[in-house]
């Protein structure tokens, strides 16, 4: 995939995207520097989750940190072939008196979150036998 030989080069089409905007944005993004018109075509959808449920609480009762966590499902098809790959990670974040702060923080964290799920996409499938 990274090498210089022509059968290594791919292109991918993004067919479908579900789930949390920022993750799917981000993962769009990441795909957009991947593509070679004259590689081989692979069809990606992808389905994305996300959550931020209260990881800790002060004694009284105020949330002093959340947990953020995401999955991804890419459903991949190249020629006959179909595989499916899931992926999740968490995280959390301390909560911050200012929300605009928090929300900047957030999504950026999803972002992270989104070039790590195509990372590790781009990773397996660079294990593929192609033929």
């Amino acid at each position: 995939m990274f090498t210089k030989d022509k059968n290594s080069r791919y292109n991918f089409e993004l067919t479908s995207f579900k789930g949390d905007r920022d993750i799917n944005n981000s993962i769009k993004y990441y795909f957009k520097r991947y593509n070679d018109n004259d590689g081989l075509k692979i069809f990606v959808t992808t389905n994305s989750e996300y959550s931020k449920s209260t990881k800790t609480k002060d004694l009284a009762g105020n949330i002093v940190s959340f947990s953020l966590s995401a999955s991804v499902t890419f459903t991949v098809n190249y020629g006959d072939n179909v595989k499916t790959y899931k992926f999740g990670e968490s995280s959390s974040i301390n909560n911050m008196q200012n929300s605009l702060d928090e929300t900047i923080v957030e999504k950026d964290i999803k972002r992270n979150f989104g070039v790590l799920f195509s990372e590790k996409l781009i990773l397996k499938l660079a294990t593929i036998k192609w033929f």
